[in-house]
């Protein structure tokens, strides 16, 4: 089954022939500091840069890459959704014909395409995801993604951070995140971020075995690809998700303030672990 821990192979074909081939296009993505790649259960690898992602790359006869059509530049929507909005797919992406040029090129249309707000009070999460990834090399992998529960259903993790022998699950938000605090008269539902996190909390108790070998084989990997230098003997799993609130405030006001109280009483009171940074 496609996305479970069983699928992850740290000897498929994909690692071995990176191994062997080290190929040019593979020094460049490791050698830019921009970028971080992460490994996937299903035995793939994506390049990011700060949250957009710069190629997805599988292996059949030979190495294959996609990327968002427009981070090619191209722009022009093919076809309409169900609810009418463009529809935009992703293309392939020559990895031997990729230089650096071609890699500053893409960059710069990423930061056209998903990262223009990054200077306003309400940067895009994953913007905030990738930066905070290339500020501190604890965080071991991101976007974790397990969707093969139907007791948990839909799961995808932000980040996940190894301190000290210890994973960590955390989930990121931005202040100004509506799923945080829902409005007392006009939706007095309770937040999102509540049945989020108890789902995860559900999924790393229920799998805590799994978790823990799989990352012992991911950082294994990691470490053969090129990726890091971690000496894990033995490791330990945090049995509690984390709420970390990346606060993008300029400036306060009493509504803010207010906001910002509201949260914290409400994640007390329901015993989430969170920091506000």
């Amino acid at each position: 089954m496609k996305g479970t821990f069983s699928t992850f192979d740290p000897n498929s074909v994909i690692f071995k022939e990176i191994i062997k081939q080290k190929p040019h296009w593979w020094k460049l993505f490791c050698n830019d500091k921009d970028l971080y790649i992460e490994i996937r259960k299903d035995n793939y690898i994506n390049v990011y840069y700060y949250g957009g992602c710069l190629a997805r790359i599988e292996y059949s006869t030979d190495f294959k890459a996609e990327i968002h059509q427009k981070y090619l530049g191209d722009n022009t929507p093919r076809g309409k959704n169900k609810k009418g909005h463009d529809k935009f797919y992703n293309d392939p992406l020559d990895l031997k014909k990729l230089n650096e040029n071609k890699i500053s090129e893409i960059k710069k249309l990423i930061i056209k395409e998903y990262l223009e707000k990054i200077n306003d009070e309400k940067p895009a999460e994953k913007w905030i995801q990738g930066k905070m990834i290339k500020d501190n090399s604890n965080y071991i992998d991101s976007e974790f993604q397990f969707n093969k529960d139907p007791q948990i259903g839909f799961l995808r993790i932000d980040l996940i951070e190894l301190k000290n022998n210890t994973l960590s699950f955390i989930e990121l938000k931005g202040i100004t995140d509506t799923r945080l605090r829902n409005d007392k008269i006009r939706n007095p539902k309770e937040p999102e971020i509540i049945e989020q996190m108890a789902k995860y909390n559900l999924f790393i108790n229920k799998y805590e075995n799994e978790i823990i070998e799989y990352y012992k084989k991911l950082i294994d990997l990691k470490n053969k690809l090129g990726l890091s230098n971690i000496s894990v003997y033995q490791i330990c799993l945090d049995k509690t998700p984390k709420l970390i609130i990346v606060d993008t405030y300029r400036k306060m006001t009493k509504g803010r303030e207010d906001r910002i109280t509201d949260i914290k009483n409400l994640l007390e009171v329901k015993k989430i672990q969170y920091e506000i940074v």
